[in-house]
C-alpha cells in the first residue's frame, strides 16, 4: 500500500478474527522491518496497527498479517451449511461478504470504493472442490488427501465481491457465443434441475455483452446454488444464490416459479457490469447499483422471454410497488447519506430496488431507448473499474443526449432548443421522498413531471419521449396542447412510465369505469392496471371515494389479462388486511367471490394447451377465488389434495401451475393430517420450487396449536435459516397466525435478531393488520423498550405509521 499522508497507524477492518502476527516491510531498499503494536476498535470494528517510527507519504509498504477466525453457521462472512445425502449430513462452506462481512474473513479495506486485485489459494479435501472469482489456474497435492488450489487475479474490486465455496457438487457446463466458460454448480442430486438456467444464463450474459458494448472481463461465470443462503449475490465470476432460485424442470415446476428463477440469475448478472466493474462510491448511492440491476433485469428478459410481456409485468411487479412505499411519511430519498452499518442495511429496502428502478425506466422513456443505452456505454468506459456516484450518471447521459440532438420538447414553455437538464430532471426524484400526485381536469410540488395522456377520441397508447409534457417544478397549472377531446374520457400517464399518480374529476373516474365495461381493451392492460391502481391508492388516502374504486373492479368478469388482475391482488390486499377482523369482511368476501367466479369459469382448471402469461391468469384468478370463499373452487383444491395423499405413484397428479392453491386451500381447511403430509414433503423432496410450495402451505392452517409448534419448529434448524423468515411473514399474514407471530417477536427478539439477521419485512407485514389504538400502543409500547433497535427502527417507524392510516381509514370507510 502507499502511504498518501504521514501517519503512525494503519487502520483496517476486522471483526472478530484473531490476529497472532504483523509486520510491514518498507518497499524501499534498505529499510528495516517495522513490527507495530496491535489495538481494536470492536465497535467500528477496526483494526489499528501504530508504529514506533513514522509512515512516510509517498513511500510504499507491504503489510504481512497472519490470522484466524471461525467458520460460523450464521450466513454472513465465512459459514458452513449442509444437506442430507441418504443418512450422510454433506457440509458446504461458503462466503458472503457484502455489505461488510469481509471483515469477518480477513482484515482488508472494507469499503466499495477501495477496490484491489485478489490471489486466492484454497485447501481443501481431495474428494471436495472449490471455487472462487477467477479461473483456476493449477492445483496441488498436499500431505493427507489436501489439495491446494491457485486461482488466477481477480480484476479490481471491492471487497464485497470475493467469494469463494468448498463443496461437494456437480457442474453443468456451456460455452456461450462469445465463447464464456458458463458453468452451474449445484448438489448432485439436484442436477436434472440446472438445465434451464444453464441455457437462459448463457443467453442473458451474451445479451449483456451486447447491451453494454463490452465483452466479458473474466474466461468463466460460475453460478452455484448452495443450500443455505440469504436470497442471492453477485460475487465476480462467482454468483451464490439459494438452490430454490436455479431449480426449473418442466411439468414439476409452474411458470410463476419459472418467472422467478429468470428474474434472479437476469438481476444478478447485470451486476458483472453496473456495480462490479463500475461500482456506487458509497452506500449512500446503493440504488444506482440494486435499481439498475431490477429495471434492467427486465429489459434483458424481453429479450429472451418476449412473450412474456416482461416489461409490462415491471409496472406491476415494481412501479405500483414502489409507489405504494414511497407513500408513505416514513419513506426517504434514493439518495441518503450513510454513517454507520445499521444505515447500510437500511437502504436495502423497496426504494432502493423498485423505486430505483421506477426512475431508471422513467428516464429511459424521457431520453429515448438508444440514448440511455449509449449514455450507459459511455459511464462504463469512462468509470471502467472504478466507482461512480448519480451524478456521474446524470452527466453521462447529458452529454449523449446533447450528442443525440434531444432537447425538451415542442409542448414546453422553450421556443428555442434548450439540451435536457438530465441532472435538474433527476435531482427532483432522488434527492427527495414521496412522489407527485397530477390532478388532470378538462379545463385546460417541486418535481420535474414528463406527463403524458391520451383520450377517448386519439386512444394513442404508444408513446415515445417526444409525447411527453414538461411539468415545470417552477410551474403551476399546464396547458395541454389543442385536442378535440369532446365529452370523453382522458387518462395521464401512458404505460405508467412516469413515477407519479394520476387523479380525475369523478365525471372522468366514471367515463373510464363506463368504458371498461363497455370495452376494456380500448384501453392498454398497462393503464387498465394503473386505473386500479390509482383509484384504490387515492381512496386510501382520502383523495378519492372508496365507492370509485371499488367501482374500478366491477368489468373483471370480462378481463383476459394478468395485469390487471396482478394489480387488484396488491391493492386488496391492503383492504383485506385491515376489514379480516371486522363483520363486514364477509360483505367483501362476497363482493370479491362474485367478481372471481366469471373469469374463474371461463378460464377453468385446465392447462393443457395454455401459454406462459394464461397459465399465470389462470394462476391468479382461481388464487383469489379460493381466498374469497368460492365453493367449487376450495372443493376442487381439497378433492385434488386429498387425491395426492392417497397417491400411491412418484407422480404428483395436481397440475403443476396449480400446486400452490391446492396446497394452500387444502391446509387451511384440513387438519392435521394434511398439515403433517406438507410438512413430510418439505423435507423430502428434491426439487427446490416443491420444497417451497410445500413449507409456504403449512403456514396456511388456522389451527393454533399447529402453528404454534411450527413457530418453534421454525427457530431451531429443522427449517432452514434461509426459509425462517419468509415463513414468519406467512404466518402473519394468517389471521389466526398474525397475533401468536407478534407476540413471538417481541418476546423473542433478541433470539429472532440473530437468527435472520434483518426482520424489517417481517415487521411491515406483521403489523399491517393492526387497525386499532391497541394496536398502535402495542408497536409504540415495544419501541419504547428496545432503544437500541438498529436498522430496523426505520421499520418500527413505518409500522406506526402505517397503524395509524389504518386506523384513520377505518374511520373514514368503515360504514361503506
Amino acid at each position: 500500500m502507499e502511504c498518501k499522508r504521514s501517519t503512525n497507524e494503519i487502520v483496517l477492518h476486522s471483526d472478530k478474527l484473531i490476529i497472532t502476527s504483523v509486520r510491514i516491510q518498507p518497499m524501499s531498499p534498505g529499510q528495516s522491518e517495522i513490527i507495530p503494536t496491535i489495538e481494536f476498535d470492536t465497535v467500528k470494528q477496526f483494526l489499528i496497527l501504530k508504529t514506533t517510527t513514522q509512515l512516510v507519504s509517498g513511500s510504499k509498504y507491504s503489510v504481512f498479517i497472519e490470522f484466524r477466525g471461525p467458520i460460523t453457521s450464521k450466513l454472513g462472512g465465512l459459514f458452513q451449511t449442509s444437506y442430507q445425502r441418504g443418512s450422510d449430513t454433506i457440509y458446504v462452506v461458503q462466503t458472503q461478504m457484502a455489505p461488510y462481512y469481509a471483515r469477518k474473513v480477513f482484515p482488508c479495506f472494507d469499503e466499495p470504493a477501495v477496490k484491489a486485485k485478489f490471489r486466492v489459494t484454497l485447501i481443501r479435501k481431495k474428494h471436495l472442490i472449490s471455487l472462487s472469482n477467477s479461473i483456476k489456474t493449477r492445483s496441488r497435492d498436499l500431505k493427507n488427501d489436501w489439495v491446494a488450489d491457485h486461482y488466477a487475479d481477480t480484476p479490481l474490486m471491492s471487497t464485497q465481491l470475493l467469494a469463494f465455496v468448498v463443496c461437494d457438487f456437480k457442474s453443468r457446463d456451456v460455452i456461450t457465443s462469445k465463447n464464456v466458460l458458463f458453468r452451474i454448480w449445484t448438489r448432485p442430486a439436484a442436477f436434472d434441475q440446472t438445465a434451464y438456467v444453464s441455457d437462459l444464463g448463457s443467453k442473458v450474459l451474451t445479451f449483456y455483452e451486447e447491451y453494454f458494448n463490452y465483452p466479458f472481463m473474466l474466461p468463466k461465470q460460475d453460478v452455484i446454488g448452495v443450500p443455505d443462503f440469504l436470497g442471492s449475490m453477485e460475487n465476480w465470476g462467482l454468483i451464490i444464490q439459494r438452490e430454490e432460485a436455479m431449480s426449473y424442470i418442466p411439468q414439476k415446476t409452474s411458470e410463476i416459479f419459472k418467472e422467478f428463477v429468470t428474474n434472479v440469475l437476469s438481476h444478478e448478472l447485470s451486476h458483472v457490469w453496473f456495480g462490479n466493474l463500475v461500482s456506487p462510491s458509497w452506500w449512500d448511492d446503493l440504488w444506482l447499483n440494486e435499481g439498475f440491476a431490477s429495471f434492467i433485469a427486465y429489459v434483458a428478459m424481453n429479450s429472451v422471454v418476449p412473450s412474456w410481456l416482461p416489461l409490462y409485468d415491471y409496472v406491476i411487479s415494481d412501479v405500483q410497488t414502489a409507489l405504494a412505499f414511497d407513500g408513505l411519511i416514513s419513506s426517504h430519498p434514493l439518495y441518503v447519506p450513510v454513517t454507520s452499518r445499521n444505515d447500510i442495511d437500511k437502504t436495502f429496502d423497496a426504494i432502493s430496488y423498485s423505486k430505483g428502478g421506477s426512475i431508471f425506466r422513467m428516464l429511459q422513456f424521457i431520453v429515448g431507448d438508444a440514448t440511455f443505452r449509449k449514455g450507459i456505454q459511455r459511464l462504463i468506459r469512462e468509470k471502467e473499474y472504478g466507482v461512480m456516484g448519480h451524478d456521474d450518471f446524470w452527466e453521462a447521459l447529458r452529454k449523449q443526449s446533447i450528442l443525440d440532438g434531444h432537447s425538451y420538447n415542442r409542448y414546453n414553455r422553450y421556443k428555442n432548443y434548450k439540451p435536457l437538464d438530465v441532472k435538474g430532471i433527476m435531482d427532483t426524484w432522488t434527492l427527495q421522498m414521496n412522489y407527485p400526485t397530477v390532478f388532470m381536469e378538462r379545463k385546460g410540488y417541486k418535481w420535474e413531471i414528463p406527463f403524458t395522456f391520451t383520450t377517448q377520441k386519439i386512444k394513442d397508447f404508444d408513446q415515445n419521449k417526444d409525447d411527453i409534457i414538461w411539468m415545470r417544478k417552477d410551474g403551476a397549472d399546464v396547458f395541454l396542447p389543442r385536442v378535440k377531446c369532446g365529452n370523453g374520457w382522458y387518462i395521464g400517464n401512458i404505460g405508467q412510465y412516469g413515477f407519479y399518480r394520476v387523479n380525475y374529476p369523478e365525471d372522468n373516474w366514471v367515463k373510464l369505469i363506463n368504458q371498461l365495461k363497455t370495452d376494456h381493451t380500448v384501453i392498454h392492460p398497462v393503464n387498465r392496471a394503473q386505473i386500479i391502481n390509482d383509484a384504490w391508492s387515492l381512496a386510501k388516502s382520502g383523495d378519492l371515494s372508496m365507492k370509485i374504486a371499488l367501482q374500478t373492479l366491477e368489468y373483471l368478469s370480462m378481463e383476459d389479462s394478468n395485469f390487471p388482475f396482478d394489480a387488484v391482488g396488491k391493492e386488496i390486499t391492503y383492504v383485506r388486511n385491515i376489514l379480516e377482523s371486522t363483520d363486514i369482511y364477509a360483505d367483501l368476501s362476497a363482493f370479491l367471490s362474485k367478481t372471481y367466479s366469471p373469469p374463474l369459469m371461463r378460464l377453468g382448471y385446465n392447462n393443457t394447451g395454455s401459454g406462459h402469461l394464461k397459465k399465470l391468469l389462470r394462476t391468479l384468478v382461481l388464487r383469489e377465488a379460493c381466498r374469497y370463499g368460492d365453493q367449487n373452487c376450495i372443493n376442487f383444491a381439497i378433492n385434488s389434495f386429498q387425491n395426492l395423499m392417497t397417491s400411491t405413484g412418484n407422480t404428483n397428479p395436481i397440475d403443476v401451475e396449480l400446486r400452490s392453491i391446492v396446497y394452500n386451500t387444502a391446509i387451511q381447511y384440513g387438519g392435521q393430517a394434511e398439515w403433517d403430509f406438507a410438512y413430510k414433503g418439505y423435507t423430502t423432496s428434491n426439487t427446490g420450487s416443491e420444497r417451497i410450495l410445500f413449507i409456504y402451505a403449512c403456514t396456511y392452517t388456522k389451527n393454533v396449536a399447529i402453528l404454534n409448534r411450527f413457530l418453534q419448529l421454525i427457530l431451531t434448524d429443522a427449517v432452514r435459516k434461509q426459509d425462517g423468515e419468509n415463513i414468519l411473514r406467512l404466518v402473519s399474514r394468517n389471521p389466526v397466525g398474525n397475533p401468536l407471530v407478534w407476540k413471538l417477536l417481541t418476546t423473542n427478539w433478541n433470539v429472532m435478531i440473530t437468527r435472520f439477521v434483518t426482520l424489517n419485512y417481517l415487521i411491515g407485514d406483521v403489523t399491517a393488520k393492526f387497525n386499532t389504538a391497541a394496536d398502535l400502543q402495542s408497536i409504540q409500547d415495544f419501541k419504547n423498550s428496545k432503544p437500541n433497535l438498529g436498522a430496523s427502527t426505520a421499520a418500527f417507524d413505518r409500522a406506526i405509521e402505517t397503524t395509524r392510516a389504518n386506523i384513520k381509514w377505518m374511520s373514514i370507510h368503515l360504514q361503506l
